[in-house]
């Protein structure tokens, strides 16, 4: 099944079906992620269960110079008590030290900290994914503060938590000393409740989402989806969202993307000789009727911003408002869709009046 993702996608392996849709982020988030990317401060993300914590690290992987090198998740909330206690050793150069340092509370301050050479050799140079942080005991914690501190590893590290930061550290979650590091450069992810409003924007890249996996062409919502949606309480937050939209898909519970906007549904179970794949069809890029360009003159020369707006303006209304896919303007235009998103908000452009504007 050919996949409907760019390449900007790529760092997800064969073995791992992609699920990385930009759209599913808000655009602070996205700019946060994009200096997280070009830094190599460890870099904290919040927020609760199912809003794109581990996507989000991904992303940012993805998007650094550590790209091809191995994304690694610990989760930190499943290690007994045995794993917690040999995943940071003490490193010193005498043997009788060291065992005294592994039974003194502040061994971190002690000597040198390193991770067990199993997970070492798991992610090389790449980068470590310390999901639930907050559930390492002290002891665990005020390592891991010394090896981030000591900035010694080569990989690179980014931690991410369910629990609001605020929270947690009121709440004693975190030691002093890992704490101080969290607070470099946190990125707080808001919970699906709070983004109701973007539900009309959420829906189609988890429809087109559902359609690659399933192997049909995707659903397309219409003003009362959105409203329906927008109703339903949905507790896993985006993970819940994307089961939501793979079940529409099933049932085929939204129009196709047909001509008419009153379109009946297409229900796969009227018609049981019929395949959902075949059933859908796709609504062509409401393209403006052509005119004659004018001729340049000093006067009228646009400017290469204005320039680029335009031609911007017009792939995006070529495609359907569609940023991502092959048949998006991202790849249209031969750039990377994030970048084609950062350059839109340079021209000023509203990509959602487009979008509508372009069906």
């Amino acid at each position: 099944m050919p996949s409907v993702f760019t390449p900007f996608d790529a760092f997800f392996s064969a073995a791992n079906r992609p699920f990385f849709l930009a759209d599913v982020f808000p655009t602070s988030t996205l700019e946060r992620a994009e200096i997280a990317a070009a830094s190599e401060l460890p870099v904290f993300i919040s927020g609760e269960r199912g809003v794109g914590k581990e996507t989000l690290a991904r992303l940012i992987a993805a998007t650094s110079e550590r790209s091809r090198s191995p994304f690694v998740k610990i989760r930190c909330d499943r290690l007994s008590p045995r794993q917690t206690a040999s995943l940071l050793t003490v490193r010193s150069e005498d043997a009788l030290n060291s065992a005294l340092y592994a039974t003194s509370a502040n061994d971190a301050n002690a000597a040198s900290i390193s991770l067990n050479d199993a997970w070492t050799e798991a992610v090389g140079d790449g980068v470590l994914y310390w999901a639930e942080v907050d559930a390492l005991p002290a002891r665990a914690q005020r390592r891991l503060a010394t090896l981030l501190a000591e900035n010694a590893a080569p990989f690179r590290s980014i931690l991410g938590s369910s629990r609001p930061f605020l929270d947690a550290a009121r709440d004693g979650a975190f030691v002093p000393e890992l704490e101080t590091i969290l607070t470099a450069f946190p990125i707080s992810l808001p919970p699906l409740s709070e983004r109701r409003a973007e539900l009309a924007t959420l829906l189609p890249p988890f429809l087109r989402d559902a359609a690659n996996r399933l192997g049909v062409l995707p659903l397309v919502p219409t003003e009362r989806d959105v409203e329906i949606a927008a109703k339903i309480d949905f507790r896993q937050n985006l993970r819940d969202l994307r089961r939501y939209c793979e079940l529409a898909t099933l049932r085929a519970d939204f129009p196709r993307t047909l001509p008419a906007a009153d379109a009946p549904l297409a229900n796969a179970e009227t018609d049981k000789n019929a395949n959902i794949g075949q059933k859908a069809q796709t609504l062509p890029p409401n393209r403006r009727a052509e005119t004659d360009e004018p001729t340049l003159t000093k006067e009228n020369f646009p400017t290469l911003d204005a320039a680029a707006k335009a031609h911007v303006v017009a792939a995006l209304r070529l495609t359907g408002g569609i940023v991502e896919g092959p048949s998006g303007a991202a790849a249209l235009l031969a750039i990377n869709p994030h970048t084609l998103r950062a350059r839109m908000r340079k021209l000023g452009l509203d990509w959602a009046k487009i979008r509508d504007e372009s069906r």
